[in-house]
């Protein structure tokens, strides 16, 4: 009887929790009286940590799947939340059929995506584009997929907020923000449980700040507890809303929520007798619930949540992902807006998928234990691996597009033609470098001439048998293109810019700079304002390290308070390096604590003049410390500025709990009487403190003690570093200075090309893309839109006061223009006056517009494409039913049929590939054949290939002998600096403690890569984030009618296309992005 009674009872309860799970998606509560207690159900999951994505792919997230697939099945009444498009994406990729299931769940409103975002990424050190990108794409995958999206963000582990976050989150239309991470002792404190969030524009969103962990449950009945019905009554008394938001979950393996919580929550929420509603829901359901009036009464908080140890180490950890991070940034935001300047003019069409792409991998790697620095080594192996890609991929759309926009630029040149380009929206001259290689009669001396036929200050750095290397000033209009023409001259031209060098002494006409024999910047002079920058010499400090926990994460106070246990110091080798007209420098060498030190101080006679820049190469073998340029200033203030590139914010002197701080490109330090500052400006550092009224000191590296556990990190960052800093002295503030603009003069740089083709297009030797009336709204990103043919242009104020009138030009003129938000939704039409649009900021405010633009007055035109037919005779790929079809290499690995496309257009050039089906030939494994190549008015013949390995060949134009190395089509592509260790890690290692034998050179190979897949076949399984790639090659015709390929059957042609008029008759004439070419070997030193 009993059993019978047990039995109806619990069909009664699935019954009821049945028609909850159907009912929850349209319950409508009054919270002005209805207590309810918002539950989201969750799994962290750390997409790497002390894991890599391997494990994360073959186990954490087939969990995460089959686990909440049980729960589902087994209680009618639970719902599951997921962030992370990416890992969605991942689900796709490697498990298509639980994906499948994942959309039925997810249309029944029982699986919910969450958070917005690709991946639940690090925000402190990603720029706020980088964020809105985050909820751009993540979203946008989660429409597409799923016919869904999110309306908050979601991080309940991360390692501090900035006070720009609720500003971005608000552009991007996300209405709610929930962490819990501000109980790992916050330095403000919480300052709610549920309220709104103002960034510095003034635009707030709602946030939970109080959710409980991640990991933790109600254990009784949860829906009587006493702590949320207190929490929910006190919420309804002051604010009128009679709610609450609790997380209850795992993590930080992915799965789903524990079973015995699965029951008890689904029953609570199944019972309406308790002293408060259960309602299991969405992550952005509470958001969604709360009135607009309602939000009026939530308390409001303004300012950053940093965590006070948790902060402090992650702004540093891991110096070179945050290198990458920052390169990566710029330039996709440099090959955006060239590309929409080749998509407007014709010669290229936006290549959106691809720049997409790259982002993405970018996302990816900002995830709050990647870029903070704080995953296993073998992470990082993945990482920075992703991080080449992207740049690769960004460095080939740039290249592409300055090609198809130079093409309608007259190039005529009577020596070597130059072409340079500023991608930021302000005119620039700025010292530029270019490398120009000579077939024969290598000139010694060279006059640069301007696109207004004036010379312009240039000088040689370096030369050899066949190239020069030289610096010249360029001017170049807003997000614009000039050409200069580098013409060999007989003798040294003078030119009198006031810049000169001596044994340690440099000086321009705004500075002289001293070098005291230590190798220390000894005083910085400021003619103009006559006074001296320094109080002391600026030092390298080495600063004790070794927190109670938490190693790559935490700086503690206990260390921090202390002086540094000593510098860099010398006797210093000091060298002059340049001397001339346009830049000064001198190289010190020295060597302290197992490390060795280059800096190159360095003086321009640019707009630049002003800066006292410091480029940094250092092997760094320390332990136990960080280092720290510490600058003792003449000027003194309490308060200094810091920005993190939308609005800035003022932080005092060092004290318990705020002693290392974020910034992005520069910090300042007033005097407080407002007379004269300093900024600090770099290109990719992010912590930094202030002991002291008159001492800023920059964080460069940090490799921590430990205390044995996750002991692998007290190696962290062990090999060689290179970044720059800036010391900028000015009169009055930071907003007078323009120290915003110099910190992005450093961050993008020009970009400068060398042109092959002569060509007197109508465009002439200077354009300019867009233009704004003032240099106090910049442009922060220019692009194609996501869903339509319109371009999406974001604005923002940069010097914190409100800018009224000013015009905003887009090329020949805008024709229509719609505001929208951060996800490109329309907000509402924008009346254009004279094809401009006008723009009234507020201070610190961000707008974004769909712009469609009046045609081009100079067109080109893409390249004519002609496919080659080939006969193909290989077979390397295969399908996940069949992997043992097709072989690549000699163990049996291929590429995955799933993924391979059937048409690839890279760079403007159109490739059609072979069959993926089983049994297809879809490579031509090379065999000698000759190739007769179709006959017509072509220049270039482009090939898609790949080899087993690394492989040398060669290729003939008829009889003309072509040597390429083609490259790998699996592996690694790129890397920083690699430990060896002592012994393996565990699958997941939280004690790390193998030890460092040796280390290896990092490497970047730089072919350009035309398409790659994140993972590959074996015999037996995929191989989890093992890329497969296929690379572009080209190769001129000069009239050629055969092509006949190498004899080695290791080298495999999947594609060749031969073309016309083409976009890459030019070339970088300085790498695009890092170049490892010469590295040389690490010795391990003791």
């Amino acid at each position: 009887m009993n059993s019978k009674i047990k039995y109806v009872s619990l069909l009664i309860l699935m019954a009821c929790q049945y028609i909850q799970a159907v009912e929850q998606k349209k319950q409508n509560f009054d919270l002005t009286k209805d207590k309810v207690l918002y539950t989201v159900g969750y799994a962290h999951l750390d997409t790497q940590w002390r894991w890599d994505y391997v494990t994360t792919i073959n186990e954490y997230l087939k969990n995460t799947l089959h686990d909440n697939f049980d729960l589902f099945e087994k209680y009618p009444g639970y719902v599951f939340n997921f962030t992370g498009s990416r890992r969605y994406e991942m689900m796709k990729e490697y498990y298509p059929a639980e994906y499948e299931k994942v959309k039925e769940y997810i249309s029944q409103g029982r699986w919910f995506v969450s958070g917005s975002s690709v991946d639940e990424g690090d925000v402190l050190v990603p720029s706020p584009e980088s964020v809105i990108r985050q909820v751009l794409y993540g979203n946008d995958y989660f429409r597409k997929e799923f016919g869904v999206e999110s309306y908050d963000y979601m991080l309940p582990d991360c390692f501090g907020f900035p006070d720009t976050f609720p500003s971005v989150l608000a552009h991007c239309g996300i209405l709610g923000f929930s962490s819990q991470k501000l109980t790992w002792n916050s330095a403000k404190g919480i300052p709610f449980n549920i309220g709104m969030w103002e960034g510095p524009d003034g635009n707030a969103i709602m946030a939970v700040f109080r959710p409980g962990d991640y990991v933790g449950s109600i254990k009784e009945q949860p829906n009587a507890n006493s702590y949320w019905a207190d929490r929910i009554e006190e919420n309804g008394q002051k604010y009128g809303i009679f709610a609450e938001y609790h997380y209850y979950g795992v993590g930080d393996r992915g799965g789903s929520v524990r079973p015995p919580d699965a029951n008890n929550y689904t029953a609570a929420a199944a019972n309406s007798d308790g002293k408060y509603k259960v309602y299991l829901t969405s992550s952005d359901r509470f958001y969604r619930d709360i009135s607009n009036e309602q939000k009026q009464k939530l308390p409001r908080y303004r300012g950053d949540l940093l965590l006070i140890e948790h902060s402090a180490g992650s702004l540093t950890s891991a110096a070179y992902m945050k290198r990458w991070n920052r390169k990566n940034e710029q330039l996709a935001d440099s090959a955006e807006r060239a590309a929409v300047a080749a998509d407007w003019v014709g010669g290229a069409a936006y290549p959106i998928d691809k720049i997409n792409a790259g982002w993405k991998l970018v996302l990816g790697s900002q995830m709050h234990d990647i870029l903070p620095g704080t995953c296993v080594s073998s992470a990082y192996d993945y990482s920075y691996n992703d991080e080449v890609i992207a740049l690769n991929t960004f460095a080939s759309v740039l290249e592409n597009s300055a090609g198809a926009i130079v093409n309608t630029m007259d190039t005529t040149a009577k020596g070597k033609s130059l072409v340079v380009y500023n991608p930021l929206s302000i005119e620039r001259t700025e010292v530029v470098e270019a490398t120009l290689k000579y077939d024969y009669n290598t000139p010694k001396y060279v006059e640069v001439i301007g696109p207004d036929g004036s010379p312009t200050p240039s000088q040689i750095i370096k030369s050899g048998d066949n190239y020069i290397s030289i610096i010249f000033a360029a001017n170049v209009p807003s997000i614009g293109f000039s050409v200069f023409d580098v013409r060999p001259v007989d003798k040294q031209i003078m030119y009198d810019t006031e810049i000169e060098v001596k044994e340690n002494v440099l000086q321009n006409k705004d500075l002289i700079v001293e070098i005291d024999k230590n190798g220390d910047i000894a005083q910085i002079y400021d003619k103009k304002a006559k006074r001296q920058l320094l109080e002391k010499p600026v030092r390298l400090a080495f600063l004790n390290e070794k927190p109670k926990e938490w190693p790559a994460w935490n700086m503690d106070w206990n260390d921090r308070k202390k002086p540094p246990i000593g510098y860099v110091s010398g006797p210093a080798k000091i060298t002059i390096v340049e001397n001339g007209p346009v830049r000064v420098s001198l190289r010190i060498d020295r060597q302290t604590r197992n490390s060795f030190f280059t800096q190159y101080v360095r003086l321009t006679s640019d707009d630049r003049s002003a800066i006292v820049e410091v480029k940094n190469e250092i092997d760094w073998q320390s332990k136990g410390v960080c280092l720290k340029a510490e600058m003792l200033l003449t000027v003194s203030n309490s308060v200094a500025t810091y920005t993190f590139g939308m609005g800035t914010i003022e932080r005092t002197n060092n004290d318990p709990k705020k002693y290392e701080v974020p910034s992005h490109q520069w910090f300042d330090l007033t005097d407080s009487d407002g007379s004269y500052g300093v900024s600090v400006i770099d290109d990719c550092k992010y912590g930094s403190d202030k002991p002291a009224d008159n001492i800023l000191r920059l964080t460069l590296l940090y490799t921590p003690g430990t205390r044995g556990k996750y002991d692998d990190q007290g190696w962290q960052d062990w090999g060689r570093h290179e970044f720059i800093y800036g010391i900028y002295g000015h009169t009055a503030d930071w907003r007078s200075a323009k120290s915003q603009w110099q910190g992005r003069r450093l961050n993008q740089p020009m970009v400068t090309f060398e042109s092959d083709a002569a060509s007197r297009g109508p465009a002439g030797k200077k354009i300019s893309m867009v233009n704004i009336d003032t240099d106090q709204i910049e442009i922060k990103a220019f692009k194609k839109a996501e869903n339509s043919n319109s371009y999406i242009i974001r604005v923002q104020e940069v010097m914190g006061k409100p800018a009224a009138n000013a015009a905003l030009s887009i090329g020949s003129g805008i024709a229509k223009a719609m505001q929208v938000d951060g996800q490109e939704r329309e907000i509402k039409s924008v009346t254009l006056n004279d094809g401009k649009i006008v723009l009234n900021m507020e201070a610190n405010g961000i707008r974004s517009f769909a712009v469609q633009l009046k045609p081009a007055k100079y067109k080109t035109f893409r390249p004519k494409c002609e496919i080659v037919k080939l006969d193909y005779n290989a077979d390397v790929i295969s399908s996940d039913s069949n992997r043992t079809d097709g072989k690549m290499d000699s163990a049996g690995k291929t590429f995955p049929a799933e993924q391979f496309p059937q048409k690839i257009n890279r760079d403007s050039i159109d490739f059609e590939l072979g069959s993926a089906e089983d049994g297809k030939y879809n490579a031509l494994a090379c065999n000698g054949k000759t190739i007769v190549l179709p006959k017509g008015n072509y220049d270039v013949v482009y090939l898609l290939a790949a080899a087993d390995e690394d492989t040398k060949a060669v290729f003939k134009l008829d009889d003309e002998e072509i040597n390429i190395e083609i490259q790998g089509w699996t592996g690694f592509v790129g890397s920083y600096d690699r430990r060896i260790w002592d012994s393996a890690f565990e699958k997941a290692d939280f004690k790390g403690q193998a030890k460092v034998i040796g280390l290896e050179p990092g490497f970047i190979k730089r072919d350009n890569i035309a398409w790659f897949c994140s993972h590959r076949h074996s015999p037996l399984q995929n191989d989890a984030y093992n890329y497969c790639y296929i690379f572009k090659y080209r190769l001129n015709l000069n009239g050629s009618k055969n092509l006949v390929l190498p004899d080695n059957p290791k080298i495999k042609i999947f594609a060749i296309t031969i073309a016309d008029i083409a976009n890459d008759d030019i070339s970088p004439a300085a790498p695009l992005y890092d170049d490892f070419s010469n590295r040389q070997p690490l010795v391990l030193r003791n």
